[in-house]
């Protein structure tokens, strides 16, 4: 007995039923961290999507771009024009700096990630990895096939 009048056995299973409640997952859906980092994950992916169609659109002209033939997308330019056989600057520039926000949106959704490894089953998002490997490598290739234009 203590001086509330509990017994051993009330007190112990009131510290049983605590710890009971506690080791149950209080997380009943998705918190905001978790989803920042899905979202930023989503949003690297489409930043790389559109790298590419700039690319694709800065390349000199060898008839018909795939971005053009497949999403019938001209971007204001007159098919009836004067090929173009040198890389358009703007745009690579362009590309470069999307390049770099996908770098930093990789690097974000990680943090957001590695907030949220508390538990033993909480897991890295391998979606984040994934784009952040091939956007360092699609990043270290464009700067060494346009070093000229850039710097």
């Amino acid at each position: 007995m203590d001086d509330r009048g509990l017994s051993y056995d009330e007190i112990n299973n009131i510290i049983n039923k605590r710890d009971e409640e506690e080791k149950k997952d209080r997380r009943q859906r998705i918190d905001w961290v978790s989803r920042m980092a899905t979202i930023l994950s989503v949003l690297a992916w489409i930043i790389m999507i559109a790298v590419w169609v700039v690319v694709d659109t800065a390349s000199p002209d060898k008839g018909m771009r795939f971005t053009q033939t497949f999403f019938d997308v001209h971007f204001g330019v007159d098919a009836s024009n004067v090929m173009r056989t040198k890389w358009n600057d703007t745009l690579l520039i362009i590309a470069f700096v999307l390049q770099l926000v996908s770098i930093g949106t990789c690097l974000i959704a990680f943090l957001f990630n590695k907030m949220r490894m508390k538990r033993k089953s909480d897991k890295y998002k391998k979606s984040i990895f994934v784009i952040g490997g091939i956007t360092i490598l699609a990043f270290i290739a464009f700067i060494i096939r346009f070093w000229s234009v850039l710097f």
